[in-house]
């Protein structure tokens, strides 16, 4: 029979486990060329893009917006909005992450505030508070009822007439999921458990959590050929992250979902 504590003992086995990767993943820092790369890449991208578009043609400009990144790494996706004069949250458990953070928002000359919390934790500090709430890569790390939780703190934290912005892998890009199982089957896969999501599921879980107006885009075919296979088939780094294919409505990397807290 399983029991309350066993439960639990499992509960804080998975959370010691995930403390482990993402300590990993952040233990070590790009050099000052490699991350201006990261931040030009993410500037040319559809992702970029389109996330540029609907925010502002919602609130018709970005300075002096008030946004929060979840779950938010170094930052890629506050760093342009900062540079474009929002005011910006970033919201990670991982202090290596927010390390890192800091010393590229410094160095640029950009100013943002730093939380260092879970986003699956308290957020009352931060409900109804911002106009843009958004997280990238980051919400295909949970399972089960969990991954409407997730959804659902994007939503608590926004203000009415907020924009949630969520961009994840998608599940049905091929080249993507054939590289995971490559990985995995060799004992290399870095990033724990990861399981992308649908159409579908996404905008179940968007219309449960109480968001309107949901907008589902998918993108970067191409850019999953060139990122996940390029360096091994093709033995040389390769950047299609501008590429287009009639592929990507279907099968596209990433899945980016938008939409409004009424």
């Amino acid at each position: 029979m399983t029991t309350s504590a066993t439960i639990l003992n499992k509960e804080h086995a998975t959370l010691g486990a995930n403390t482990r990767v993402w300590d990993r993943v952040w233990q070590h820092e790009p050099s000052l060329s490699k991350d201006n790369a990261l931040l030009d890449r993410e500037k040319r991208s559809p992702r970029w893009s389109m996330i540029l578009k609907r925010v502002q043609e919602h609130f018709g400009s970005i300075r002096e917006l008030k946004t929060i990144e979840l779950g938010s790494g170094r930052g890629d996706l506050s760093a342009l909005l900062a540079q474009l004069g929002a005011q910006v949250t970033l919201l990670d458990a991982n202090q290596h992450a927010h390390d890192q953070a800091r010393h590229r928002f410094d160095r640029l000359g950009l100013t943002a505030m730093y939380v260092q919390n879970d986003m699956m934790g308290t957020l009352d500090d931060h409900q109804d508070k911002y106009d843009v709430s958004m997280s990238s890569g980051v919400i295909e790390h949970f399972e089960g009822p969990d991954r409407l939780q997730v959804i659902r703190a994007h939503y608590d934290v926004l203000r009415r007439g907020g924009l949630a912005i969520i961009s994840v892998p998608h599940s049905r890009c091929a080249p993507y999921r054939l590289w995971k199982r490559y990985l995995e089957f060799r004992g290399c896969w870095p990033y724990g458990m990861e399981i992308p999501y649908s159409k579908s599921e996404m905008r179940k879980r968007a219309n449960q959590a109480g968001l309107q107006q949901v907008q589902l885009q998918c993108m970067g075919f191409w850019q999953s050929v060139g990122d996940h296979w390029g360096k091994s088939v093709l033995h040389k780094n390769v950047d299609w992250i501008e590429r287009t294919s009639i592929l990507d409505s279907s099968m596209g990397f990433v899945l980016l979902k938008m939409g409004v807290r009424p």
